[in-house]
């Protein structure tokens, strides 16, 4: 984290595009979304859902901004919340809070590594090798279900804390499909090339930026990488089927 008073107006940007391009188009709503049996009900679940976060959200936030005062001269800031409940709720309630915060980690984790290899498997080595039989399918999502579980952990143990954990998922591969989400829910510009063009370009671009180059910006480069990736491939794509 850094000041506002000492950051650049790409910093300010960066601190912004992260949690709100990274959500914008996030597993869980376009999970729910697909799913659903009409776009009315689409809508109105996404609308719903939108609701509920912003207002079971806002008390972590309130609680976050308060904590100064609540709590002075806390060490580990990110404990604030379970400090709290802990001094303020009886022995039997304090160990409901536990267990539900647990259960919510453990089902943030299992979804998301689900969808992940999901995703890579369906959408990835699935069209590559159509003759694959159902069996080899939920082999290969399974297979991906653990090499996901282990790169989560790998960049779990050379996280900073809680804060830079969500930052990085939010960060990471979001900037191509946010791209692609905007040209493919608003324009006919682009094909299938430069979907892919823009994801690839997005995530090596953040990757380099967050992990050897060491950028402060590097979410901001990988969308703008994403977005020339996308249209130089859809002038490409569009000079050649002329």
């Amino acid at each position: 984290l850094f000041s506002t008073a000492d950051a650049t107006p790409l910093e300010i940007l960066e601190a912004w595009a992260v949690p709100v391009c990274g959500s914008l188009l996030a597993v869980e709503m376009l999970s729910r979304i697909l799913g659903c049996k009409s776009a009315a009900t689409a809508r109105n679940a996404t609308l719903v859902g939108a609701g509920l976060y912003l207002a079971v959200g806002v008390i972590p936030v309130v609680l976050g901004l308060a904590g100064p005062t609540i709590a002075p001269g806390l060490e580990e800031p990110e404990q604030l919340v379970a400090l709290l409940a802990e001094q303020h709720l009886s022995t039997f309630l304090y160990v409901l809070f536990v267990g539900a915060l647990i259960s919510a980690i453990l089902s943030t984790v299992d979804s998301c590594l689900l969808a992940a290899a999901s995703l890579v498997s369906h959408n990835l080595i699935v069209p590559l090798r159509p003759t694959l039989t159902d069996r080899h399918k939920i082999l290969t999502a399974r297979v991906g279900v653990a090499v996901f579980g282990l790169l989560a952990y790998v960049i779990a143990l050379h996280a900073g804390g809680i804060y830079e954990l969500v930052a990085t998922a939010s960060a990471f591969g979001s900037a191509g499909i946010f791209v692609v989400g905007l040209f493919g829910l608003f324009s006919r510009v682009g094909a299938a090339s430069s979907a892919y063009a823009a994801l690839i370009a997005g995530i090596v671009v953040w990757a380099a930026g967050e992990y050897w180059l060491e950028w402060s910006t590097p979410y901001v480069a990988s969308i703008a990488a994403a977005l020339a990736a996308y249209l130089v491939a859809a002038v490409v794509a569009a000079r050649g089927a002329r």
